[in-house]
């Protein structure tokens, strides 16, 4: 194939690449919006915030992408993943903040958003999210789902590393769809078709469909069928990176079909088909964003890299900071929507943010550098 002109060069996703870096804010917004208080909010804020827990997919479909590369990578060179480099720079990348922040919801119960809260070892353990009621620092869930995957991946690699083929791939990932739309369609029958009187529809539906693992796997599957093809078929992905028409098309459609069913999240038809809607709407995002079209645009957002570079203390801190200044301003007559009580949210989450990367998350992650290199250089590993 010869080489793409100039002007049209797809991004190489072995480099830094900005598109992604906006990806990652544009899910951390989502969340934020979510999880903001909707009390008295204005009317268009209060739909589109609605939508907002999608965000967490689209992390999924990231996480899946950059971490799939990392373990595949290797094979790509005729080596074998070293799983005891990878669980280290995981254990490096993820518990030293999540452990801070744990400990002030565990030692501080006044700074919790809720009173109540999960055990502690629900916590430690990474099981928080099964059973899940909600409940202080619940947005966890999706590290947990996130630890889930980082064991999982690994063995299945090692154990189809040269058993099986692409006919083969192809029928496994569907069929792992497949099952997941059945796992959930039973949930729904057995939970919320007939749910007992006076319960909380919405609470048994993120307890047995939306928190647990079994539920929530397409967006990290969307993003590992990614990392494959561009391992291992990079004819394929020079095709579709130098498509941007394709991808905004595929994205549309996908996340157009996935608004109505996130609209009526609790319904069967939702429950079923909107996780791999969004999975695949997002995963095409993702090529689209790799793109030498989609980087132009979705690659010149200021300041997008430092607030990727954050997005994780961002998620893990923000609900704690939003409750503490809201809790301040409250006592001076400022509700949630007051514009003084919005500058200063943001202000003062990107600043606890600032403060735990630089000082927690950054150390380690130098630390992982050093102890836990991947064996392949080209993997991109910093930014996962």
């Amino acid at each position: 194939m010869p080489p793409a002109p100039p002007d049209s060069r797809p991004v190489d996703p072995a480099r830094h690449a900005p598109g992604l870096d906006t990806l990652r804010v544009l899910a951390i917004v989502l969340v934020l919006g979510f999880h903001y208080p909707r009390e008295g909010a204005p009317e268009w804020f209060a739909a589109a915030a609605g939508f907002g827990w999608a965000g967490v997919d689209l992390f999924f479909v990231l996480s899946g992408f950059l971490i799939g590369r990392q373990l595949l990578a290797p094979l790509a060179h005729g080596e074998r993943p070293r799983l005891g480099a990878f669980c280290l720079r995981r254990l490096l990348r993820v518990l030293p903040a999540y452990w801070v922040v744990l400990a002030v919801y565990a030692l501080v119960p006044g700074a919790r958003e809720q009173e109540a809260m999960a055990p502690l070892w629900s916590f430690l353990t990474f099981t928080q999210n099964f059973g899940l009621e909600g409940g202080a620092f619940s947005h966890a869930w999706s590290l947990c789902i996130e630890e889930h995957f980082y064991l999982a991946l690994p063995l299945l690699v090692l154990a189809l590393t040269g058993r099986v083929r692409w006919r083969g791939v192809g029928v496994l990932v569907l069929g792992l769809v497949l099952l997941g739309i059945a796992v959930r369609m039973g949930l729904w029958w057995a939970h919320l078709e007939a749910p007992p009187p006076g319960a909380s529809l919405g609470r048994i539906y993120r307890q047995w469909i939306y928190y647990p693992t079994w539920g929530r796997m397409d967006g990290l599957l969307a993003g590992v069928v990614l990392a494959l093809v561009h391992t291992f078929r990079p004819a394929l992905w020079r095709r579709w990176v130098r498509a941007p028409l394709g991808a905004a098309l595929l994205t549309g459609v996908c996340l157009g079909l996935a608004g109505p069913l996130c609209a009526e999240n609790k319904t069967l038809a939702s429950s079923a088909l909107v996780f791999p809607l969004l999975s695949l709407g997002f995963a095409a995002l993702v090529v689209l964003a790799l793109t030498d079209a989609g980087a132009r645009v979705l690659g010149r957002l200021p300041g997008a890299r430092w607030l990727a570079g954050v997005t994780y203390c961002v998620y893990l801190s923000h609900k704690l900071v939003i409750h503490a200044v809201h809790g301040v301003l409250a006592e001076h007559g400022m509700g949630a929507y007051h514009p003084v009580t919005l500058l200063v949210s943001v202000a003062c989450v990107l600043a606890v943010a600032a403060l735990l990367h630089l000082g927690v998350e950054r150390p380690f992650l130098r630390l992982r550098e050093r102890w836990g290199r991947p064996p392949v250089r080209q993997a991109l590993a910093a930014t996962a």
